[in-house]
């Protein structure tokens, strides 16, 4: 049923005007390359690359990564996956949302785990950075490469998802559609390796219970 509702609506909006800079789709910042390089293995880092390059390839190519990407970013928990794959319908020219919305998701398993090791009611309401300064790994017994991850997670694509306007040199878009790929396989390896660390955000992620329940 998502497959069918989304083709008809990629029908309605698709159009060959509305693709951005055709030049601009594989482009990729750096630092967003190396995050994906440390955090996916050889053959997940191939197959975002197989994604990106479908997105600036035929419509049929385009309706099947974004179809690829929908798969991956399912639910649950519904919110805030299911916004994000709606977002993803409009690629390859909208692409801020889908990355805030993917970031979303990280942000909460994170306020999970937070939540989970403190007990401080007040990690549920603070956000993505506040919650990995608060997170001491050997306090609290998370790994340091996990928190690392994360931290540049948050510099380099949930903040700038959220408050940077700014345009990087040449661009139309802040970001392309290729770091929207990126990002989705990033979140969810990210999110399979919070799960590991908190029982709560494992629970949180299945839609077994509600954070603000808790």
């Amino acid at each position: 049923m998502i497959r069918r509702n989304y083709i008809l609506a990629w029908a309605q909006m698709s159009s060959p005007y509305l693709t951005g800079r055709k030049s601009e789709i594989l482009l990729v910042l750096p630092v967003v390359r190396e995050l994906a390089q440390d955090i996916l293995d050889p053959s997940e880092f191939g197959e975002a690359e197989r994604i990106s390059s479908m997105l600036a390839g035929s419509r049929k190519q385009k309706m099947e990564a974004i179809y690829y990407l929908m798969k991956i970013a399912k639910p649950p928990p519904k919110r805030p996956l299911y916004y994000a794959q709606m977002e993803m319908k409009g690629l390859p020219l909208y692409t801020r949302d889908a990355i805030r919305y993917l970031g979303d998701y990280i942000d909460l398993l994170v306020k999970a785990m937070a939540f989970e090791r403190t007990g401080d009611q007040r990690c549920k309401k603070c956000s993505l950075g506040t919650n990995l300064r608060i997170l001491s790994p050997k306090k609290y017994l998370i790994s340091q490469g996990l928190l690392d991850r994360l931290r540049r997670y948050n510099s380099f694509l949930y903040q700038p998802g959220k408050h940077d306007f700014s345009l990087p040199h040449g661009r139309s878009h802040r970001f392309t559609s290729k770091e929207v790929v990126y990002t989705a396989f990033i979140t969810m390896k990210l999110a399979d390796d919070i799960r590991k660390h908190s029982q709560l955000a494992a629970k949180v992620s299945l839609n077994q219970v509600e954070l603000g329940d808790v």
